[in-house]
């Protein structure tokens, strides 16, 4: 079984539409979404369209608690873009402008700014528009168990909000140990064991790994390269790990391409394995989109599309 994780899409269509070109090309039987499907970006509505249309199952990111609850502990531009994306989503779901969004799929397609594929699941979501809302409010579930593996969106003792970066292994220690203190499964026997982790938020591809006597690192994904799978001397089958697959739609390690994961799950004895991959998608476009929204009287800051080619 291979099971595409994406994650931090943050209403970027142009680098969703990569990713998911990707994974059709290298296979995926599955595909899971830990948060943020929203926020920052300039299409909200799109995204949601195409995470409804291809994933299992999405986890409720703070960005996605944001655009439909409350903004909570939000710098100003942020606080601003979610506001921003809330209008975007709820006026999407009036009749009225059903119609329009439809006709501008229909221009975007036309243009080659989506592809023919891209605009077929779209056109399902502007078919529905309160079908949108409705699974805004359903992306609930604070942890979901993925096989073996417990996944949130934030960390496993604060599911949407805490973030896990790698620089905690030097500067906040006690925030790993506790996140990794709440990895156990319960079997139906009342039996419990060690489990994994597998986390969004922080944008940054790679794991943290628990070695003997507790002491955790952070293995991060190798620069200059496209794809890794950890091997068994760097992620050990008996070790206990907390992985972040990184951001589709707004990496923040320095790499402005998007990142994701594949699992695939082990058969007969064998190990599973985790494969990420950086995707090169077009930044241009989308800096393009924010800044006309800019120029049109959008509350979107210039950084948000400037951050973009920088990887911050």
């Amino acid at each position: 079984m291979r099971i595409a994780i994406v994650s931090d899409i943050h209403a970027n269509l142009a680098a969703f539409e990569a990713v998911l070109a990707h994974a059709r090309s290298v296979g995926y039987d599955a595909m899971v979404c830990l948060g943020d499907v929203v926020g920052y970006g300039p299409d909200p509505v799109e995204c949601i369209d195409l995470v409804r249309s291809h994933c299992e199952w999405t986890l409720l990111g703070n960005h996605d608690f944001a655009a439909v609850y409350e903004p909570t502990n939000f710098n100003p531009v942020a606080r601003k873009a979610a506001f921003w994306t809330r209008d975007r989503i709820f006026e999407s779901t009036k009749p009225e402008h059903a119609e329009g969004y439809l006709a501008s799929l229909v221009e975007h397609r036309d243009a080659g700014r989506i592809t023919p594929a891209t605009f077929a699941e779209l056109e399902k979501g502007a078919k529905d528009p309160k079908g949108r809302a409705e699974f805004m409010f359903r992306i609930s579930p604070r942890q979901i168990l993925l096989d073996r593996y417990i996944c949130v969106h934030g960390s496993p003792s604060r599911p949407v909000n805490e973030y896990m970066f790698p620089t905690d292994v030097e500067q906040n220690s006690y925030r790993l140990e506790r996140n990794f203190r709440m990895l156990t499964l319960s079997s139906a026997a009342g039996e419990e064991r060690r489990a994994n982790a597998i986390v969004g938020h922080t944008h940054s591809p790679g794991f943290f790994l628990e070695e003997d006597k507790g002491v955790i690192e952070w293995l991060d994904f190798p620069r200059g390269v496209s794809e890794w799978t950890p091997s068994v001397d760097e992620m050990p089958p008996e070790a206990r790990f907390i992985l972040n697959p990184g951001s589709v739609g707004q990496p923040r390690d320095g790499d402005p391409r998007s990142s994701y994961a594949i699992l695939t799950t082990g058969e007969n004895d064998h190990p599973d394995r985790f494969t990420f991959h950086r995707v090169e998608y077009d930044i241009g476009r989308t800096q393009a989109k924010i800044r006309g929204l800019i120029a049109a009287g959008a509350p979107l800051d210039d950084w948000l599309a400037a951050r973009l080619e920088l990887g911050q």
